[in-house]
């Protein structure tokens, strides 16, 4: 039987995976991804606490996405305009009129292109029933 927060943790997943341009979305960052999980979504749980509703529960999360840099023959800067839009449509997903669960989107993380071959950015949400 899976716990609430289980659950909550795979609708997010299922909602964030229908989302136009994601290829790969899991819970979990695993080390061993490879160039066919991209575009990808990762959500990684940080935080569990006691939600607004009395006996839920919170889950204080980033939400990575991204992409191999080198898919953009534009240059950085237009990898930099589609993960805009990348951010755009997870946020929409997240938190729509069709979300089956409330998503508080606190602030979004750039790699500051730190990473060679991809271009990573995290979203620091919270989420509850």
């Amino acid at each position: 039987m899976a716990s609430d927060t289980q659950a909550l943790l795979e609708l997010v997943r299922d909602t964030l995976a229908a989302v136009e341009g994601v290829a790969t979305c899991k819970v979990g960052r695993e080390a061993n991804m490879t160039p066919a999980d991209y575009p990808m979504v990762r959500i990684v749980p940080m935080r569990l606490a006691e939600g607004d509703l009395v006996g839920a529960r919170a889950v204080e999360a980033l939400v990575y996405f991204g992409q191999p840099i080198h898919e953009f023959a534009n240059g950085l800067e237009s990898l930099y305009w589609s993960h805009l839009t990348m951010e755009a449509r997870l946020l929409a997903a997240l938190q729509g009129p069709a979300a089956p669960f409330h998503c508080k989107h606190h602030e979004t993380l750039l790699d500051e292109d730190r990473v060679e071959a991809y271009k990573i950015l995290a979203m620091r949400v919270t989420l509850e029933p």
